[in-house]
């Protein structure tokens, strides 16, 4: 497919596909912490206000996950950290379920488009894909670049060059892109219709009113 293999001793570029990074699963209202009176559950603005100086011993869980580095190649090569995107199935990240030729080709082309915060990466045994899936660029995962390796983690491969400048281009305009108001040139009756269909509160402007 869409993958080529990595030999072990290549360094680690933007594309490559790691398993087994560690993911923080940590809620802010209740985190178990160790101190000198045992054990508690605390949230994190209580340990706030401790205005405690010293750092916070902690019980956390750890979920092993997938993801794809978004580092540039210089800082992959020199950097303390690397940040990569975490991948999970394609169904999750997209919150939809196509089941047919013609509606999975319309998500995999037409929504690649609109939808840049995740980019897609289909099934392939030899990388360990048994399903679709997807990098969800909302979710970045931080891992020590010596260690990335040789720690647990294992690298199965990266995007071919086709792909990868896919890839570059996605996260790109992930990262550069602001907000706008697309309704902004909409007549009053326009914006009403727009306004039924919109999940997010739609602020009218003068014009519009």
């Amino acid at each position: 497919m869409i993958y080529e293999r990595v030999q072990p001793e290549a360094p680690i570029r933007q594309g490559d596909i790691l398993r087994n990074i560690p993911r923080l699963e940590l809620s802010l209202s209740e985190i178990p912490v160790v101190d000198e009176e045992g054990s508690r559950v605390a949230s994190w603005q209580e340990l706030l206000d401790e205005a405690s100086e010293d750092d916070v011993t902690a019980v956390v869980k750890l979920k092993a996950v997938s993801g794809i580095v978004i580092t540039q190649d210089c800082d992959a090569v020199r950097g303390k950290d690397l940040s990569l995107a975490m991948l999970d199935d394609f169904q999750i990240v997209t919150n939809s379920s196509p089941t047919t030729p013609k509606s999975w080709r319309k998500h995999i082309t037409q929504h690649a488009k609109s939808n840049l915060r995740y980019f897609y990466l289909p099934p392939d045994a030899d990388i360990g894909f048994d399903r679709p899936m997807a990098a969800d660029f909302r979710t970045i995962l931080r891992v020590p670049r010596e260690e990335a390796l040789t720690q647990g983690a294992t690298r199965v491969g990266r995007l071919n060059t086709v792909a990868y400048e896919h890839f570059r281009e996605s996260l790109a305009q992930f990262f550069r892109r602001y907000p706008y108001n697309e309704w902004y040139p909409l007549t009053k009756e326009q914006v009403e219709d727009y306004a039924q269909s919109c999940p997010e509160p739609v602020q009218l402007y003068d014009w519009q009113k």
